[in-house]
């Protein structure tokens, strides 16, 4: 059986809509950050959250194909 963690069980259900082609850094089941420069932005989270490991994705625009 998988075991989802809080994270990602956030990035399910964020409104992927206005976030199109945007990182977004999660962290205890909080976005944090949200941008298109991940650079600035791990370096901004881990600053703030040094003991814990960010759930990063990028979401894609809605006419991407994943296969």
């Amino acid at each position: 059986m998988a075991v989802k963690s809080k994270n990602f069980e956030t990035y399910l259900t964020l409104d992927k809509r206005r976030l199109q082609n945007q990182y977004v850094v999660i962290v205890n089941g909080n976005v944090v950050d949200k941008g298109g420069n991940i650079e600035a932005m791990l370096k901004k989270v881990r600053q703030k959250y040094p003991n814990q490991i960010p759930f990063v994705a990028k979401i894609p625009d809605e006419r991407m194909l994943i296969l």
